[in-house]
């Protein structure tokens, strides 16, 4: 596997050591006493629209895009699968109370015979995961989905480690 990915959840783990509260209120949200935007006023730019992580982007960046981008589309994906375990899906949720890097958090998974171990063991969460997150992950990052016919792309191990059983 590539260790590209490990750079990755070094750089996740910085960002997110400041990640945290709610972003501000859209632009062009009416106060109190304003007036309704016109019918006729264009919609607001998605700053972040097209824009695939990079790892030379700064710690800011990429506080800005798992903010923008990737932490309000999981916590949808991940309400839709389990509403009451994930309602205060977050920053954390990935991290951790002390923003540690996805690798270091989340639980660890067993590779034994060519095959991940989580799929016998608890087959719901872990097709969840293969079908949804990974693949969601994989093009909120602007990189290619996992391929176990190469062995590239992201997949599991752009968030967990992966223990090869003896």
């Amino acid at each position: 596997m590539s260790r590209s990915l490990a750079s990755f959840s070094l750089i996740s783990a910085l960002v997110l050591a400041a990640c945290g509260g709610e972003p501000p209120p859209p632009a062009g949200t009416p106060g109190a006493g304003t007036a309704a935007p016109a019918a006729t006023a264009a919609p607001a730019a998605d700053p972040h629209a097209g824009v695939a992580w990079r790892d030379d982007m700064t710690k800011e960046q990429k506080v800005a895009f798992m903010k923008a981008r990737v932490a309000p589309e999981m916590a949808k994906t991940f309400q839709e699968f389990d509403a009451k375990r994930y309602e205060d899906f977050g920053c954390k949720t990935c991290h951790g109370p002390q923003s540690k890097d996805p690798d270091d958090f989340l639980p660890k998974l067993t590779m034994k015979d060519g095959k991940l171990t989580c799929f016998a063991e608890k087959p719901e969460i872990s097709k969840f995961m293969a079908a949804k997150v990974a693949p969601q992950m994989a093009a909120l990052f602007g990189k290619q989905p996992y391929d176990p016919a190469t062995h590239q792309g992201f997949g599991c191990a752009g968030c967990h480690h992966i223990e090869m059983a003896k």
